[in-house]
């Protein structure tokens, strides 16, 4: 099941002639919306009188969803709330217009619902859409504007349901399951395990025409847990397209996620979310003297945890790998240092080559020890001003030293990444401009050397956006 296309004229309209706030209930709270994954469930159908029967049937859909792996394990990623938003009469629309089933296979009616949900979408009976789709930004945006995904229930006990932009189910019986399933597609961008049609079919991480294991996108799979490369169908264009598994939730209600499907929830959970609740010191930016600083993050674990912590000091592993460390001035050499706590995901759950880059947590203080990023330091009897700019840059980089030295001393700058490896070098002129051009470089943050000869006479932290 699929949800139909935005229309981007209505969603407009809508935001300008709706915009209406509602009670807004918490159903399930792990942390602050900023850093935390927001569910929203949003009723369609259900009268004034009839929106406690919403929060019960809302609160039964959660008490299921965090025992389905692998939302249960992440469950201290997430945020529930409701929105309470009453619709004039109860049910969803059914006009029978279905092509797929002799009509009418229940009652038809016109109900007027406050997001349109209906019946027949497509000529498909089961396909069950709230219409209204600029009325639920609409909502979202007044009511919980930091959502990442919506559910809508629609108070009907008919089944059906849709994915896409948002979850949509029906108070069957098996409404619960049809919704994580929808999930799959809306929260994960996942692919129906059987085949739903031409018009859906696409490479996707658990959709395929490729057949050789040792290049289909869950190669790292094969073999594990039932995960091999089945046909969707023998004819047609279903015979081209293959999927990573017999029984998974994609392809049939009642049945677990698959391992490729897990770990594509997993991955957007991770890109949603960072483990790293917070930090602290909270300044980034450090200046120390002769001092002991605790240093230490606070996470946000998997059941069972999952998290690996490793701590760098300019660029050298420490052999530290819990929450907390300590460091004191007298270990740190004069100038700029940098202090790296790198957190990294090692569930099982995970077989994606090269995770640890693509999804590894960090943060990173610059600790200045003996004050040698300040604008004027004092070295070797002369006063010298060094000023780097704009910063943070986007590709040149200028750079001005003043000193009481002759005009036209040269000076050496190296710039050097995080882990305290050297990228560059080049010489600037006292009581001159330089400019450099930076834009081979990635985003993130580097730190830059200044040298009279062989003395440092300054160290800056440079921004590379």
């Amino acid at each position: 099941m699929r949800l139909f296309l935005a229309n981007a004229f209505l969603f407009f309209i809508s935001l300008a002639c709706e915009a209406q706030s509602f009670k807004v209930d918490t159903i399930f709270f792990s942390g602050k919306s900023e850093k935390f994954i927001n569910i929203v469930i949003l009723p369609d159908g259900y009268q004034e009188s009839e929106l406690a029967k919403f929060k019960t049937d809302a609160e039964a859909f959660v008490n299921v969803f965090f025992t389905v792996q692998p939302f249960d394990r992440y469950s201290n990623y997430f945020n529930v709330f409701i929105v309470n938003v009453p619709s004039n009469e109860s049910g969803a629309d059914h006009p029978g217009t279905a092509t797929d089933v002799t009509e009418p296979a229940h009652e038809v009616q016109s109900v007027d619902n406050y997001f349109g949900s209906t019946f027949d979408y497509f000529d498909i009976h089961r396909l069950l859409v709230p219409l209204e789709e600029g009325k639920i930004f609409s909502v979202l945006a007044n009511n919980v504007p930091l959502y990442d995904q919506a559910i809508i229930l629609a108070n009907t006990p008919y089944y059906g349901g849709s994915g896409g932009t948002f979850a949509t189910a029906s108070l069957h019986s098996q409404s619960i399951e049809v919704t994580i399933h929808e999930l799959g597609h809306s929260f994960a961008g996942l692919s129906d395990e059987y085949y739903a049609g031409d018009f859906y079919a696409g490479e996707n991480v658990n959709m395929t025409k490729e057949t050789d294991p040792e290049k289909v996108r869950w190669k790292n799979w094969i073999g594990t847990n039932e995960v091999g490369i089945y046909q969707h169908c023998c004819s047609g264009n279903s015979a081209q397209w293959y999927r990573p598994h017999q029984s998974c939730k994609m392809r049939m209600l009642g049945a677990p996620f698959c391992s490729v499907c897990q770990q594509a929830i997993v991955e957007r959970i991770h890109r949603l979310v960072s483990p790293v609740n917070h930090y602290y010191p909270e300044s980034l930016d450090l200046v120390i003297e002769n001092e002991t600083i605790d240093f230490n993050v606070n996470l946000i674990k998997p059941q069972p945890n999952t998290l690996h912590s490793i701590w760098e000091l300019n660029g050298e592993i420490t052999g530290v790998t819990g929450e907390e460390f300590s460091l004191n001035a007298s270990e740190l050499p004069p100038g700029l240092n940098f202090l790296a706590v790198y957190v990294e995901d090692t569930s099982e759950l995970i077989r994606i080559d090269g995770h640890d880059q693509i999804h590894l947590s960090s943060v990173v203080w610059s600790i200045d020890n003996n004050k040698l990023s300040t604008d004027k330091v004092q070295a070797s009897a002369y006063d010298i001003s060094i000023k780097l700019y704009p910063n943070p840059i986007s590709d040149v980089l200028n750079i001005t030293i003043e000193s009481d030295l002759p005009k036209g001393r040269k000076f050496t700058i190296e710039l050097y990444d995080i882990t305290g490896k050297k990228l560059k070098h080049f010489s600037a002129t006292n009581n001159d401009n330089t400019s450099i051009n930076l834009d081979e470089f990635a985003s993130g943050t580097y730190g830059v050397n200044v040298y009279d000869g062989k003395l440092k006479v300054g160290s800056k932290k440079i921004i590379i956006k």
